[in-house]
């Protein structure tokens, strides 16, 4: 392969960072839902308790305030949607050539022309913009509510209320969409495909809840 672009370079570091923190939030949401699940099948826990509350506003805290990291776009940092604004600036750098060339050598190699076509636009010699600029356009449409509420209410207390409270609904809606769309554009980047970042854990995580934490009083 030639040598790359520093821009391109640097989207590819980018992208290292930006999904060790879309897995922790992907990974983050699983872990909080199946712990509801626990404590929804356990009538025995059926009783207000303040770890429960606890537990939700750390949940929400972190993965508001993350979401939130992903959207903010200035040129110190880091985010999906810095990303895409750049990648709509430049969309020769993620070139057919690029792309077809992360197939060189390998048993699938007469089909890089047809995956790029499919990923990115048929025939083009480079992304096409307004695709990216559409998945922007659905990132920030499903994260709008997190933005203001993280910072109306968790970076700082505004003397402004939030317009509109994001639901528990909409907050999994813009995880998942943040999943969905970093599998989209790892394939775009590295010619390899996933369904999720969600991991198999290799150990049974929820053992902890079958092991008393006190002993009986």
């Amino acid at each position: 392969m030639p040598k790359l672009d520093p821009r391109l370079q640097k989207w590819l570091r980018w992208l290292a960072v930006i999904k060790l923190q879309v897995q922790d939030l992907v990974m983050t949401k699983h872990t909080f839902h199946e712990v509801q699940t626990i404590i929804k099948d356990n009538p025995v826990l059926h009783q207000e308790n303040s770890f429960y509350k606890y537990l939700t506003i750390t949940y929400v805290s972190h993965v508001v305030m993350g979401v939130r990291r992903q959207i903010k776009c200035d040129q110190q940092s880091i985010s999906f949607a810095q990303l895409l604004e750049e990648m709509i600036a430049s969309p020769e750098l993620l070139s057919r050539s690029y792309y077809t060339a992360l197939y060189a050598g390998t048993t699938v190699e007469d089909l890089a022309d047809g995956d790029f076509d499919r990923i990115a636009a048929a025939g083009a010699k480079h992304i096409d913009p307004s695709l990216v600029a559409a998945d922007l356009q659905r990132l920030r449409e499903a994260t709008v509510k997190c933005e203001e509420f993280a910072d109306r209410r968790l970076a700082h207390h505004d003397k402004r209320d939030p317009k509109q409270l994001p639901t528990y609904n909409e907050l999994d809606a813009a995880i998942d969409l943040l999943d969905q769309l970093y599998c989209r554009y790892f394939l775009l980047f590295h010619a390899s495909a996933m369904d999720t970042l969600l991991p198999t854990w290799q150990y049974d995580w929820k053992e902890v809840f079958r092991t008393p934490w006190l002993p009986p009083p």
